[in-house]
C-alpha cells in the first residue's frame, strides 16, 4: 500500500513540474534572428526576434541590437533597439502613467525635443505579448545630430518593459518597422509562473 501511495504520488508531482514549465520551443523566422530568454540570456524573462542584418551587441539584463546604417563609411552611424525592465515602486503603475513621469527626463536629455505620436495598445490583438502597453514616437538633438526615438512602454506584474529604438534622423526609414517586428514577436516566458 505504501508502494503504491509513493508511485502516485511521484506521479502527481512529476505530471505538476510537467504542467508548469514551458516545453514550447520558440525559433527565429525567415530574416530573423532570437535574442533574450530563447537565445540563452537567463537575466530576462522575455524573448523575441529581430532582423537578422542587426547585430546582438549585448545580451545580460539588457538586451541590446544595433545597425550600422553606414557600413562603408570611416565613422560607423548607428541605429540602436534596446530592451530592458525595471521594477516600479507601484505595481498598479500603467504604460502611460510612467510615460508621464519619464518624459521629463527625456526632454532633458534632448534639445529640441517633439513628442511626433503616441499610441496605446489597449485592445488584445496589439498588446504586447499579453499585457497593455503604449507606443511614444518622439525626436531631439544631442549637440548637432537629431535623433528619432520609437518606445514601446508596458507595465506588467510590477515591472516596467522598454523597447527603444534610438537612430540618427536622416536614418529613420532605413530602421522603418525594426520596433513593430520585435513588438509583434516579444514574448514574455513567465507565463503560468505569475499571476
Amino acid at each position: 500500500m505504501k508502494r503504491s501511495f509513493a508511485i502516485i504520488l511521484s506521479l502527481l508531482m512529476l505530471l505538476t513540474l510537467a504542467s508548469c514549465s514551458r516545453t514550447d520551443e520558440i525559433s527565429a523566422g525567415d530574416g530573423m534572428k532570437l535574442a533574450g530568454r530563447s537565445a540563452g540570456n537567463e537575466a530576462v524573462e522575455y524573448s523575441f526576434q529581430y532582423p537578422e542584418e542587426w547585430t546582438l551587441v549585448r545580451n545580460d539584463g539588457v538586451v541590446e541590437i544595433q545597425l550600422d546604417c553606414e557600413p562603408s563609411d570611416a565613422v560607423a552611424r548607428y541605429a540602436n533597439v534596446a530592451v530592458l525592465s525595471f521594477g516600479l515602486k507601484d505595481a498598479n503603475e500603467t504604460a502611460k502613467q510612467n510615460w508621464e513621469k519619464y518624459e521629463e527626463t527625456v526632454k532633458s536629455v534632448y534639445t529640441d525635443y517633439k513628442l511626433l505620436d503616441t499610441e496605446e495598445y489597449d485592445e488584445a490583438s496589439e498588446y504586447l505579448d499579453d499585457a497593455p502597453a503604449l507606443k511614444v514616437k518622439y525626436s531631439g538633438k544631442i549637440g548637432e545630430i537629431e535623433y528619432l526615438c520609437e518606445q514601446i512602454i508596458c507595465c506588467r506584474y510590477g515591472s516596467v518593459y522598454y523597447i527603444t529604438l534610438t537612430t540618427p534622423s536622416e536614418y529613420a526609414s532605413e530602421v522603418d518597422g525594426v520596433v513593430k517586428s520585435i513588438k509583434d514577436t516579444f514574448e514574455f516566458q513567465d507565463k503560468g509562473l505569475l499571476g
